[in-house]
């Protein structure tokens, strides 16, 4: 989004900003991995402004938790009904990413392992990491 004053436009009414965490163990691989946190920002792309967030902790460290938790389908669809009444249905909108990670790789793979439809704007998103390095020469590894 351009800085108030320099007259650019961009397209889209609303930005969600979303940075999944998933199941992870310390030097090792796992899979599947699972996400197990899905927060998100909705932010007002005409203002800037963070307009509403969720966040659904889909489980917590514990294995335990990992089994009695929220599964992925459902907090896309409670995602997915927070975003609609947050933007009341209207208005175009693009998911945002630092990296490719969250959408590319975690959502679209945990997705396709367990037959679940994701929501189409996850198809498309701007990775935030692109620009940053272009403008700043930097990597930004988190």
């Amino acid at each position: 989004m351009a800085a108030r004053g320099q007259g650019q436009v961009q397209d889209f009414d609303f930005f969600v900003v979303v940075d999944f965490e998933a199941t992870c163990v310390k030097d090792a691989r796992i899979f599947p991995q699972e996400i197990i946190e899905f927060p998100a920002v909705l932010v007002d792309g005409a203002t800037g402004r963070i307009e509403s967030a969720f966040r659904r902790e889909l489980t917590g460290i514990r294995q335990e938790d990992v089994d009695g938790g929220v599964d992925l389908g459902e907090a896309l669809w409670m995602h997915d009904n927070w975003l609609k009444a947050a933007t009341a249905g209207a208005g175009s909108l693009a998911v945002v990413t630092w990296g490719d990670w969250d959408c590319r790789t975690m959502l679209e793979s945990e997705c396709r392992f367990k037959g679940i439809e994701k929501p189409s704007y996850f198809d498309r998103w701007i990775n935030l990491r692109v620009p940053f390095q272009a403008a700043l020469g930097g990597g930004g590894r988190r």
